[in-house]
This record gives structure tokens, sequence and C-alpha cells, in this order.
């Protein structure tokens, strides 16, 4: 349902005498064309806002009828000129009506533009009156064409053109005409070249075009076009708080980009001219990149930066590690700090106390004492002292000295010449030095020469001595090479693959992360939200890559499962078994039957104890046969009742000696023996005991264990080989087998064996580069190199599974793994970055007993389809760097259609229905 819209136009009133005389008028004027009044009223409140006045100068507005003028304003804009000589009135108060004696104004005004049809046209087509009227012809300046708007401005010699006359009309006109003059040309042609000017309204037309008069005096040098067009859109750009800034810096000659600020908000300078390069942009990052290299603690160049020292301050400021975070947060919220030189800043962090970054508040103190300069451009030589700048450094003989340093050499200013590592000999002179550096393909160097020596190699450099006295050789441990931060494009043999995997360069295996898509390239390679760790798990491709091209490095890289000795105990049966034999060979022990006989033995030899049961007739014939000392019982028969008698009884049996228990396991009927027999007890305690033959396999082991700790159990094998503690990968001798038995089908094939065992092949080569579309740093490392009849060949081991695949079938199949895992993007890459003229796969079968091999050649049509693709997938990944946006694989609807497959089925159900 459509709502009409209707024109609402409104009165606004100034509201008081002090804002007419501030202002200059005395009410304005604004319609519109809304569905609803409310709506009108805002764009009047935005429009008044653009026109730069302040809502709280005019009364409620009022809403009057639309007026039927010649002159009426523009739609939209809030007009100061309209009500000069209007008020509302009329019968309902709401129609405006023109205030008497301005009339004859108004009239004279439609006298005038009605005679000026008759008029001759005089220069310029500007019609011209030797009579001009009292009141002339106004026209606001906002329905001019743009260019006149521009102009119009132009000639207000700064204040703000409203509305031109004739005259004026005629100034733009010859100004606009005027091709002599560079100055007005330029601007015009500026502005029609900065899309924001061209939508800018009146009020930020006036003020770019008085900045721009300020910045480039019209009687001064007229500026070149593209400086203006520069200034035009910096100016756009600024926030509108900053312009005033912005002019002031580009009026004194510093063509800053933006006025930046602290985090504070204060002024963070930049605009004056420093020791820096005049090419330099000076921003609040790269003040970080100064400040990280200002807390290493190397003395260098200041201006001519070694490239590893500023890697390593891009690290820091990405890591944020202290001191750099405490300086860098100090620092950027001091107000005009880009203005302070290189010099100063490293002379100010360079000259503080080691501890003072633990405490904000005396280090903000620090800086406010000490951080001044006077001449920005030209640091003293104080200054450069205490920043530790060394002139004499050239950069790229200290880059050399730096990366010298990294790879375990000794270098003078660098390496400590006390550490115990440095062999203090001297070498005979060098006459012959081979060339450390060699080329290798077009474009392509090999490096390995500069890490011979190192530890990585396992060979160790010969040195010549000359001794005085025979001496007892020191064993002196050699230096250990580590590898630099940053590769630089060449060849390089040996790299580990921890080092490789996390060096700097986008390798085969990320660019095919991003065909995956960029959202899930950005997950792994850029946020690491997405975690893929290198498990330890075998993975058997990896196990028959180290067989089949390194076998020599298979023990440091894997753990296999040990061998079972002949002799071992492995299961329970076995260890019982010697168990049995143990028990079998000790002196006999007393049984538990052997013991509970001697015990009864015993207790029969003992007098018996009289009975206390039975009646009272019973009990006095008990009492009778004792002994006449326990008979105590005196009187007549009264006396004799059966607890008396039982009493006595009692008493008797007391002094009986005790019999022993009889009952019990044998450790219960030792100790009733140990009562009667200590003797006997004690030569069985020193038989050896038997051990149990019952239980947990552990206990049987530890068993075994006290009486032939040198027997040797499969379990405890198997568990020192689990627990790995050199952290490799556990191989099983089932999986060891297996793999053994791949390599020996790749060795015997033909082809497969030639390339794999060729003398001449390289193995784990690692490249890295630079994308020639892009200028991102890029990496390769194909499986195996060879140079055959003057052709660099590469190729990659692949291990498949493929036994159910049909014979006539297993070709396309090939090939579809090849296209499905970007093989031939990797092989492109491979040619592309290593120079390589040729490539190949080598695919075994890695099925059990099923260890077929074929060696695939990639066309040239295969790739240059990888080569295309790859430089597509870069090209995207380096666009996603620059804007920072990652798509996900789907970002549109679509609507799912059938495969030929589905159709041919869907019309064979048609026929069916």
């Amino acid at each position: 349902m459509s709502i009409k819209q209707e024109e609402y136009s409104f009165y606004y009133k100034v509201k008081n005498e002090s804002a007419r005389k501030r202002l200059g008028f005395k009410a304005g004027f604004f319609w519109c064309t809304a569905k609803k009044q409310s709506l009108a009223l805002s764009r009047g409140e935005l429009a008044m806002d653009a026109a730069g006045f302040d809502e709280a100068d005019f009364a409620r507005p009022v809403r009057v009828h639309f007026p039927v003028e010649n002159d009426i304003p523009p739609e939209g804009v809030f007009d100061t000129k309209f009500c000069e000589n209007r008020e509302p009135g009329g019968e309902d108060g709401k129609t405006l009506t023109l205030i008497p004696g301005a009339a004859s104004a108004v009239k004279s005004d439609e006298t005038e533009r009605a005679d000026g049809a008759g008029t001759p046209a005089g220069e310029n087509g500007i019609q011209e009156s030797h009579n001009p009227p009292a009141n002339p012809q106004l026209t606001v300046v906002a329905t001019l064409p743009f260019r006149h708007r521009v102009l119009a401005q132009y000639i207000g010699e700064g204040e703000y053109v409203y509305h031109v006359d004739a005259s004026h009309k005629k100034e733009i006109l010859r100004l606009e005409m005027d091709t002599d003059n560079s100055y007005v040309q330029n601007l015009l042609l500026a502005a029609e070249n900065v899309e924001a000017f061209k939508k800018a309204i009146e009020h930020d037309i006036h003020k770019i075009v008085n900045a721009v008069k300020k910045v480039f005096p019209v009687d001064g040098k007229t500026p070149e076009l593209a400086t203006v067009i520069q200034f035009l859109k910096t100016w756009f750009e600024t926030e509108h708080i900053d312009r005033g800034l912005l002019v002031k810096e580009w009026a004194k000659g510093n063509r800053v980009s933006a006025i930046q600020r602290t985090e504070s908000g204060t002024n963070a300078g930049g605009g004056n001219k420093t020791d820096r390069n005049p090419d330099y942009e000076h921003t609040l990052d790269t003040l970080d990149v100064e400040i990280a290299m200002a807390t290493l603690p190397m003395d260098f160049n200041i201006y001519e930066l070694p490239g590893s020292v500023y890697r390593r301050a891009k690290k820091i400021v990405k890591k944020k590690e202290s001191p750099f975070k405490e300086w860098s947060a100090a620092l950027r919220a001091t107000p005009g700090i880009l203005d302070y030189s290189r010099a100063a800043i490293f002379a100010l962090i360079r000259s503080a106390h080691p501890e003072f970054y633990h405490y904000p508040g005396r280090l903000q103190g620090y800086i406010n004492a000490n951080l001044t300069e006077t001449d920005h451009e030209n640091p003293t030589e104080e200054a450069l002292t205490a920043a530790r700048h060394t002139p004499e450094k050239d950069a790229v003989e200290e880059a050399n000295r730096q990366l010298a340093a990294a790879r375990g050499e000794y270098v003078e200013g660098i390496s400590d010449p006390d550490d115990p590592k440095w062999v203090k000999t001297e070498t005979s002179p060098r006459t012959n030095k081979p060339e450390i550096v060699t080329k290798v393909a077009n474009g392509i160097f090999d490096v390995t020469a500069l890490l011979k020596g190192s530890s990585i190699h396992g060979e160790k450099q010969e040195v010549e001595t000359t001794v005085s006295e025979p001496e007892m050789p020191e064993t002196k441990p050699e230096p250990q090479y580590t590898w630099p931060e940053y590769f630089e494009p060449g060849r390089y043999e040996g790299v580990p693959n921890d080092i490789y995997h996390a060096a700097n360069g986008i390798s085969s295996t990320m660019v095919k992360d991003a065909r995956v898509s960029l959202m899930y390239y950005e997950g792994r390679h850029v946020s690491k939200t997405i975690k893929k760790e290198r498990s330890k798990v075998l993975d058997m491709g990896n196990l028959v890559h180290v067989l089949a091209l390194q076998p020599e490095i298979l023990d440091a890289e894997f753990s296999i499962e040990p061998e079972i000795p002949e002799g071992t105990l492995t299961t329970t049966a076995t260890i019982r078994a010697v168990i049995d034999e143990y028990n079998a060979s000790l002196t006999p022990q007393l049984s538990a039957d052997e013991i509970k006989t001697l015990l009864e033995e015993y207790n029969s030899s003992l007098p018996a104890p009289v009975p206390l049961g039975g009646d009272k007739d019973a009990i006095g014939v008990a009492y009778l046969e004792l002994p006449d000392d326990f008979k105590r019982i005196v009187g007549d028969d009264k006396n004799f009742t059966a607890s008396t008698m039982k009493a006595c009884i009692k008493e008797y049996n007391a002094t009986l000696p005790p019999q022993v228990r009889t009952s019990g396991n044998r450790d219960a009927l030792l100790e009733q023996l140990a009562i009667i027999n200590p003797d006997l007890v004690a030569q069985e305690a020193q038989k050896p005991q038997p051990l149990k033959v019952s239980g947990a396999k552990a206990d049987l082991i530890q068993a075994v264990k006290s009486v032939k700790p040198d027997a040797v159990f499969a379990d405890e094998l198997l568990d020192a080989w689990r627990e790995n503690p050199g952290n490799k990968i556990l191989v099983t001798r089932q999986q060891y087998e297996t793999a053994l038995a791949i390599q020996s089908a790749l060795y015997a094939h033909p082809e497969a064996g030639k390339l794999l065992q060729n003398p001449t092949r390289a193995v784990e080569v690692s490249y890295f580069g630079i994308d020639d579309d892009t200028g991102l740093d890029i990496r390769v490392r194909p499986d195996v190199e060879l140079e055959y009849e003057g052709l660099r060949i590469g190729f990659d081991l692949k291990t498949i599974s493929m036994w159910d695949v049909k014979e006539d079938s297993l070709k396309s199949r090939l090939h579809r793994e090849i296209t499905m895992r970007d093989y031939h993007l990797s092989a492109g890459m491979y040619c592309n970055v290593a120079d390589l003229d040729k490539f190949a796969w080598i695919f075994v079968n890695k099925d059990e007993g099923y260890h077929w091999v074929a060696v695939v050649w990639a066309s040239d049509s295969l790739l240059e389809l990888g080569k295309l693709e790859y430089r597509r997938t870069i090209r995207a990944i380096a666009n996603a760097m620059d804007t920072g946006e990652w798509p996900a694989p789907v970002t549109a609807d679509y609507t799912d259609e059938l495969n030929d497959y589905d159709l041919r089925r869907l019309e064979a159900l048609r026929e069916m229905a």
C-alpha cells in the first residue's frame, strides 16, 4: 500500500534579538516532500545542521502554506534569504505574506526579470543594463552548476556566499572561461576529479575552497593539479575536527596524509620534517617498529636498517614482547610524539634504566623529562651517541655479519670471543676458496655451501694447526647452527621438517587450503583458529617416503617395535612355568596339615579339663574328682550347690596348661606351633619361601624378578618402546614389514628404482622465492630432484590404496587422484619456483601384499593447468590480505540442478508414469 506524499513548508523564526544580530537574519525557511510531518521536521533539522546553524537559535518551527513564488528556494535546503521580506500572516496566520514596504521591491524585481528578456546580451552572454535596478536579481548558489558553485565561493573573499547577483555571475563566467588562469583551472579540474567534492554541500564547498586558498596562496606559485587533488582527497577523508590542523600542516609545506592522534585524543604530530627519509610516511605503527628496534641490544646504523634487525623488530611488535609493549603504550600516549626524530626515540629508550618499563608512572615521568628536541631534522651528536648510531656500519655488510652469526660462525663485534665454543687455532692461509653460492638454474642459487661445517650436515671442517709443543687436545663443542628466522630467496639443503614448515613463505599445501576456501585458509594460517597439529601417529606414506628416499634418517624419525629375543617371557603361562620350576627346587616346607597334626598331638598330651556340663549330680561327680586343694566347700549338703561346685571346677581348670588352636590358614597354625615348639618354627622360617602362582600378571612379573633379576619380559620391552622417550613415530613390526615390502617393490621397478636410487639425486631440497605477480613469499620442497641430459627433473612419491580398482579404470582413477588432490598445482608451483623442466609422480599401492608401482609423468598441458590455478589462487590470497576479506566457499544462494545422470533418470520415470 502506498502513502501519498505532500509538500511541507516551515517558517523558522530566530529566537531572540541577540541571535538575530549574530546570525544576520530574522528567520529561515525550509520545504520538502514527505509522507508525514515528523519526517519533514527531521529533514529540516538535518538541513539546518548542514547549513551550519544551531537549532537552539530558532523558535519552534511553524508550518505554513506552500508559497507560490518564483524565487522559492530549492527543495531540502535551509534558506535564510527567502523570509527577509516575508512573514506568516493572512486570516489563518499560516500564509507567507509580503511585509509592508517590501512589496514594491519584489514587484520591481519581477519587472526587471520580465524586461530582461529584451535586453541585449553583453560579453559572455550576460545581459547588461545601463540602469541597474535598486534591488538586483539574486540567484541561490545551490541552484547553480557545480563549477559555478565552486567559483562562487572562490570570489567570496573568505565569506560564505549564499546567493549571487548578475555582476557575480558575470565574474564567475569570466573565471570559468579564463584558460590562462592556471590556478582557477587546476582548482576546477581537481574538484571534478574528487567524488567527495562533487557530493559536498555548500557549507563544505565554502570551507574547502578557502582551505585551498590558504594552503596554496592565489598570489603565490600555482600548485600542480596532482597536488591539489591530493589535498582535496585528504581534506575530505579527514575528520571535521582535524581539518583545521590539516590545513595548517599543508600551509607549512608538510604534505601529511592524515592528522594522527594519540590514544588519549591529543595530536600525535607527524607534520614537521625529521631525520627520516622525506618519502617515508611516519605513523604510530612505524613508530612501534622503531621502538622495537631500539629495545634490541645490538648497535647498528639507525638510518640504513639491517634486514635482520628490521625483521626481528616486526616480530617483536607482532608478539607484543616486553619491554617493547610498555614503551609503546607510553610513547603512543605522548602528544606530538611523531614530530620527534628517530635519533631522539632511540636515545630516549637506550638511555633509560632497564627496569623503568616495569613502572608505568616512572616511565611516563622519564619520558616527559627527557624527550626534548629543538631541531627534529638535524639531531645533535649527543643524541646520536646516546642512540648508539653507528654510521660506519654499512647496512648490507651488517646484515651479512648478522646472518653469519646466526649460522654459528664467529663474527667480530657480535659473537662473544670468550665463549668456549670458538676453537682458537691459527688456520692456514686459504688459497683456493670454493664458491659458497652456486647457480643451480636460471634465477635459482644453492646456498647449501654456506652451511658446510655445521652440525646438521654431520661433517666437521679440517683445520690445520701449528703447535709448538705436544699438548693434550682440548675437547670443545662444535658450534651449533641456527637456521635464519627469515629465508632469503634461494636453494637450501638439509632444512629440518619443523624448520621448513615454520619458515616464511606460502607453501603448496597452503595454496591447496586456499583452494578449499579463503575462509578456511584464514582459519588455518592467519588467525589460526583451526588447529591441525602434526600427529605422531604413523602415516604409512611418511614411513615409505623415508625408507625409499632417506633410509639413513629412519632411526631419527621413527621408533621400530623391538624384536622379542628368544627366551623372553611373553605370556602368563610362561611366567607361571618359571615360578613352578623355582618352587619345585626349594626345600619342602611344613604343610598346613602337618602343622595341624603336631598341634593335635600336643593337645592330646595335656591333662583334660574337668567337664562343667550336666545336671547337679553330674557336676557333683566331677567335683569329687578334683584334687583336695580345690575342694573348698564345707558344711552340710545345702552348701553343695551347682554354682559353688562349678566355681571350684573352673578354678581347677584354670590351672591346667591351655590347648592350642588347630584351625585357620598356615600362617595362623604356625603362630600356634611357635607357642609349643619355637625352634621348629625358626627352622621353618629359614627355608626359602615359594612364589605365589596366582594374581595379576604384573604381580607375577615382580615375583619372578625377585628371584631371577635377569629375566626378560616382552611386556616391559614393549612398554619401554611405547613410552617413546625420543618422541618419535611408533612403528609396529607388521607396519615395518609392510613398508619394507613397499620399498622392495619400488626399488625393483625398472623406472622407479632408477629414479629413487640415482646417485645424483637430491632429496627434500627447499626453495624459497617471491611470487612475481603478488610479491608474496613462497616456498616449495619437491621430494626428489635430479639432472638428466641437461634437464632438471622433479618428482614426488605418493602412496595410494586402490586394491579394488579395475585395471581398465586405473589410469582415469590416477588422473582423478592427481587433480582432486591438487598434485598438478603443486607440480606447477615446483616448476615455477625451483625452475624444473619436467615432473613426475611415483605411485605405489600400499595395500598389504599388493604393491604395484606406476610412474606418471605430468604433461605440458597438465603442468600449465597447475601453474594457472596456482597463480589464480595466490592472487586471491594476496587480494584477501589487502582487503581483509576472506569469503566463505558459498556466498550466494543458488538453485540445485540435475546432472546428466539424474536428468536421464527423470526422463525414464516420466515415461514409466
